[in-house]
């Protein structure tokens, strides 16, 4: 008697599936598109882009959309549109069988805004070039100075990543100054010193140095004593008094 039942119900499924696929795929095809939404991620962070702006572009780029029957629209064909965006990183185009079209949007994270000759311009978490925008400023890590004197300057990257991803020194360090020997200068939001960072070798433990000397070092009183922290020298923390 189980092995009855079983085999009736492995047979009942056999059948649904495809009955569902045929009626799915028959809805899909009467089913009209009647309605666009759009969801944005981090967009409290970040806003080069709004969730209005995405269903105005849709309606620019597919003006007969409204109305159209599901299986007409090319949803892969409109995730690749989105993700040229340079502020987009990812797409995702999918439909409800109400007939709600949905483009969700992952935009791109900036994580340094660098100052050089050619202008100015964010780099993402991938070490990727993102241009301006003119409504929103990203507040983040900011490099200038003699960016171009860098023998490699995905150093200014990786330095910049190690920063971004340490929450102490993401609000401690704003800025990464290139000096005309292509070293790096930090330049910290609280004292009125100067970091002399040198290149991106040894970097882990450089930054271990410092944040001894910030913690265990210094007293709060003389944070404001000295203009001058050196890390350039293995083993050592230079530090030098205002005069």
């Amino acid at each position: 008697m189980k092995r009855v039942l079983k085999t009736l119900g492995v047979g009942a499924i056999l059948v649904y599936f495809p009955v569902m696929l045929a009626f799915v795929s028959y809805d899909k095809h009467k089913t009209l598109c009647r309605g666009i939404e759009s969801e944005i991620s981090d967009s409290v962070a970040n806003r080069f882009i709004s969730a209005q702006e995405v269903k105005d572009v849709v309606l620019e780029k597919y003006p007969d959309i409204l109305g159209k029957p599901l299986d007409k629209i090319n949803t892969e064909e409109m995730e690749h549109f989105f993700e040229k965006y340079p502020a987009i990183k990812n797409c995702e185009v999918f439909y409800t069988l109400s007939g709600i079209l949905h483009v969700d949007i992952k935009q791109k994270e900036p994580v340094l805004r660098v100052f050089d000759r050619s202008g100015s311009c964010y780099l993402d978490e991938d070490g990727n070039k993102m241009p301006l925008s003119t409504k929103h400023t990203a507040h983040v890590l900011v490099a200038n100075g003699y960016i171009n004197k860098l023998k490699n300057r995905e150093d200014l990257f990786h330095l910049a990543m190690f920063i971004n991803d340490d929450p102490f020194w993401r609000s401690q360090i704003e800025q990464i100054y290139v000096d005309k020997k292509g070293e790096f200068i930090l330049i910290p939001r609280v004292g009125d010193h100067k970091i002399e960072f040198g290149g991106a070798d040894r970097m882990e433990t450089k930054f271990r140095n410092l944040k001894a000397l910030y913690q265990n070092g210094w007293d709060a009183r003389e944070w404001n004593l000295y203009n001058k922290v050196s890390l350039k020298y293995n083993g050592q923390v230079v530090c030098s008094k205002v005069n």
